[in-house]
């Protein structure tokens, strides 16, 4: 089966180098492996943002082979389907750290490299419908926590908190956001890029600059400016939702 002409970001199109070192140089030693689902690969090289790439094997097995390939990332069918079944419930993306999120967004955005198992298929079809407990669970969460989030955001005097509390609470914005579009949200890292590429409000970025220029200004008035630049960049993402 030729997994790429199945991806629809790569139809048509060729690999970058550095996927196509990944598929000869690592995969072609692990495909041969009846133990192996299906593989596929992910990272700037495939968005657009950078040359690098990560390819992500997952096995058809109870626990990953103990002599797996170091150079790449591996899981077992039964956890890449727990974090797909996980966001189908609209759970597994409130935090910066969940694992569901950061797995399923970077499958969505990748390209198959090997599916003899048909599994990676399956999988592909599933996530081009998005979960709409998803959607509603994040867009609910943001709304819910506008006052309550502004009002820490101004009583904050540690910046360790300062900056615990503005990173989560972005994090679940943007997934909100990407979530009323259909995306999964892919990360920090090209948020503004991937914000413009799906259409999703190039208003967002702004208001998000506006929560960091507030975060920096120094107290008294930074309790005065972060919780209404807070305010407004909740307001324009539920705008956007």
């Amino acid at each position: 089966m030729d997994a790429v002409a199945k991806n629809s970001h790569n139809y048509g199109m060729s690999l970058p180098t550095a996927v196509l070192r990944l598929s000869t140089d690592v995969l072609a030693d692990i495909n041969d492996d009846e133990r192996l689902a299906f593989a596929y690969a992910h990272g700037p090289a495939l968005s657009g943002f950078g040359e690098e790439a990560e390819l992500v094997c997952v096995w058809e097995i109870d626990a990953v082979p103990a002599d797996a390939s170091t150079e790449a990332v591996h899981l077992t069918v039964e956890r890449f389907q727990a974090h797909l079944d996980a966001l189908g419930r609209g759970e597994g993306w409130r935090f910066p750290t969940d694992e569901a999120l950061h797995v399923i967004a970077r499958f969505a955005e990748g390209t198959l490299l090997a599916d003899d198992s048909e599994l990676g298929s399956r999988a592909r079809a599933e996530v081009t419908e998005f979960p709409q407990a998803l959607a509603d669970a994040s867009r609910e969460t943001v709304a819910a926590e506008v006052e309550s989030l502004a009002k820490r955001l101004g009583d904050a005097t540690d910046p360790w908190e300062l900056a615990e509390t503005l990173t989560e609470g972005l994090h679940r914005a943007y997934v909100a956001l990407f979530a009323a579009g259909g995306y999964f949200f892919p990360g920090r890292e090209h948020r503004a890029a991937f914000v413009e590429r799906f259409l999703l409000g190039e208003e967002v970025p702004e208001a998000e600059a506006a929560v960091w220029a507030a975060a920096e200004a120094p107290l008294p008035e930074r309790a005065e400016r972060l919780p209404v630049a807070w305010r407004n960049l909740a307001r324009t993402v539920l705008d956007n939702c």
